[in-house]
């Protein structure tokens, strides 16, 4: 009977990953270090597996495990882990949406502060010597509708703190149902006639068999079915929004402005020449900020990740040991 779980941790974690992980039935190895072969041929030898983003976790890796008994997230997207494999192989997934939710909501809130009033105009004027007021009056946020699509841990933060703010919160999420006293559920199509302000907070993959059902969920169709003319904000996943329409729709002035953390392809050294002419175009556009994918990624939830996501870990490991 095992005394101990091997467990592998493949990509650099917080100094503090030792405290949080602390648990005398685990035995670590931290082997950000070693190559991806490396890993492939000794994961067969590990309980536990844990990491960020390294590599997908698809048919071809998990072939190579053995004894694998959970693997283990540094954030809250799923996307590129093969979850139905997964299940089939009895290997547990661990992730921690709960660390950096408020990380998340922040970002949302300065992107939504940023472009409702102008900063980016606003930056540019004055670098070229322009003093312009009345080009860069800005739009309140209290008193606005906004609609969150996707109402998981950071859609229900960021619609507590829009509430606080004096915003008429509504809500759509195919699956959660779960009401609160700061938001309204609402049918997409009610969402669509009311919002002001659109911010997307849906994964990309579908959390039962781990498809992307998600992709292109925002497209020309989904944007033209708003009545109102509207702000739009993505922080969530990039291929959750087809550029093109996202494009089309701030051209033609149904998007007053947009705020995004996330693209369709963040590595911008493989980009098509499509991809780098749509890049090229968001930013060339006044109403429109782009950030490199750190809405998640502040100093405090680096460190809060691994206390959640060290805190089940623990939790599975005591589970364990007491089925045995």
């Amino acid at each position: 009977m095992k005394k101990t779980l091997k467990v592998l941790i493949a990509d650099t974690l917080h100094d503090s990953f030792n405290f949080h992980f602390s648990n005398n039935k685990i035995e670590y190895i931290y082997a950000c270090d070693w190559k991806d072969s490396d890993i492939i041929n000794q994961i067969q030898n590990f309980d536990g597996l844990i990491l960020r983003s390294r590599f997908a976790i698809d048919e071809d890796f998990l072939k190579h495990t053995k004894e694998l008994l959970f693997i283990a997230r540094v954030g809250s997207g799923t996307d590129g882990i093969d979850k139905k494999i997964l299940i089939q192989k009895n290997i547990k997934l661990l992730t921690a949406p709960e660390g950096n939710r408020n990380a998340v909501t922040e970002h949302t809130l300065g992107l939504i502060f940023s472009v409702l009033n102008n900063f980016k105009k606003s930056q540019s004027n004055i670098a070229n010597f322009e003093w312009k007021r009345e080009e860069n009056r800005g739009v309140e946020l209290a008193g606005k509708t906004v609609g969150i699509i996707g109402y998981g841990n950071v859609g229900r933060l960021l619609s507590q703190k829009l509430h606080a703010l004096g915003c008429e919160v509504l809500a759509y999420d195919k699956r959660n149902k779960k009401q609160d006293s700061f938001v309204r559920l609402v049918t997409l199509e009610e969402l669509q006639e009311k919002a002001q302000i659109v911010s997307i907070h849906i994964p990309l993959d579908d959390d039962i068999n781990g498809e992307n059902k998600n992709f292109h969920f925002v497209d020309a169709t989904f944007f033209k079915n708003f009545k109102n003319a509207i702000f739009f904000f993505n922080t969530s996943r990039g291929e959750v929004v087809d550029t093109n329409s996202l494009l089309k729709y701030l051209e033609n002035g149904k998007i007053k402005g947009a705020g995004l953390d996330v693209l369709e392809n963040e590595k911008l050294k493989t980009f098509t020449t499509l991809q780098k002419q749509q890049l090229e175009q968001l930013i060339a556009m006044q109403n429109v900020i782009l950030t490199p994918h750190v809405a998640g990624w502040t100093f405090e939830s680096y460190e809060n990740l691994n206390k959640v996501l060290g805190q089940k870990i623990n939790d599975f490991v005591e589970e364990y040991f007491q089925k045995l």
